[in-house]
């Protein structure tokens, strides 16, 4: 797929932003104070109630979108290149302000989360499809959730753990390694088991033949090495560890998403499993699964496309032919 003059000009603004020393250092800068900034707020808010905590995430939010206009430039930009055909401008920064009221409800949600029991989290959080999951388990050959970073996503593993489903979550370390301890602390007082990519695919593999639930995000950048599928009408370059691990141990995938409702609460549905596609050709077999199930997470975004990570430079990767021109 060719690149269009929407996709060279977000693809262009990501890759124009990384040259500058000066650049490189506000960067860092900026991350190690947000990284204080979360610590500090998890130490002083973690007992907050509900409703202060979502009014305090909003205007955390309104915060972050003024705190950091290079990230606000980035989902303007997504959003140009995603929904550029469908919506107008003022619709789309509608969108991007909503995402950003939403993502820091979400950081307050996850502030709130360690102190939470189980009985809390089912309170906030609705579950539909448990019955896919039992009926899953009931073949023994494990479970993989296909999600994304949509609605509330932290507390989609928490919501099926206090269900008394065994779950473990694939999840990428900070370079804070405070951060990252106290991540991994709340995700495993939840009633979750937690594996770093760099053990992934081996806890993976023992975490199905276990028998067990194993969640994979499946909508950010995979880098040159990726599955380039459409995305929204655009080459993105995705993680194959679904397919992959679908087609070598015939684990159900299972895809839940979530949204968060008008009255700040979260409905989550485990969906009937995704058809494995097999056409005796594992390269194809490849691509056709995680371009399924890409189309799955387009769909639902399209539902709430406020509660998606807008964020992030999903499509900085491009395709080789693209690189070569």
């Amino acid at each position: 797929m060719a690149a269009d003059g929407q996709e060279q000009k977000v693809t262009g603004l990501y890759a124009r932003e990384g040259h500058s020393a000066l650049y490189q250092w506000q960067r860092r800068m900026q991350t190690k104070l947000g990284n204080a900034a979360v610590l500090w707020m998890a130490r002083r808010f973690a007992r907050v109630p509900e409703e202060r905590g979502h009014r305090l995430g909003a205007a955390i939010g309104r915060f972050m979108r003024r705190a950091s206009p290079r990230h606000y430039r980035i989902v303007l930009a997504n959003l140009r290149l995603a929904l550029g055909q469908e919506k107008s401008e003022a619709e789309r920064r509608a969108i991007a302000d909503a995402c950003y009221e939403h993502l820091g409800k979400c950081l307050m949600e996850f502030i709130r989360l360690s102190k939470m029991s189980q009985e809390e989290v089912r309170q906030v959080a609705e579950l539909h499809g448990g019955e896919h999951v039992r009926a899953a388990l009931a073949r023994g050959k494990g479970i993989i959730l296909l999600t994304a970073h949509v609605g509330n996503w932290e507390l989609a593993g928490a919501r099926l753990a206090a269900e008394g489903f065994p779950v473990i979550a694939i999840a990428r370390a900070q370079r804070d390694s405070a951060l990252t301890d106290y991540i991994l602390r709340t995700r495993e007082a939840t009633g979750m088991k937690i594996s770093h990519r760099e053990s992934a695919v081996k806890a993976s593999l023992l975490a199905l033949k276990a028998n067990e639930l194993v969640g994979m995000l499946m909508d950010q950048n995979a880098g040159e090495d990726g599955v380039f599928v459409p995305f929204f009408g655009h080459l993105a370059s995705t993680a194959a560890g679904a397919a992959l691990f679908a087609l070598r141990t015939e684990a159900e995938v299972l895809p839940i998403f979530g949204y968060r409702t008008p009255e700040d609460t979260h409905v989550f549905t485990v969906e009937a499993p995704v058809p494995l596609i097999r056409t005796g050709d594992h390269k194809r077999d490849i691509y056709e699964n995680t371009a399924a199930y890409t189309r799955l997470i387009e769909e639902r975004i399209r539902q709430h496309p406020e509660q998606w990570f807008w964020l992030h430079k999903r499509w900085k990767s491009r395709p080789p032919e693209e690189r070569a021109r």
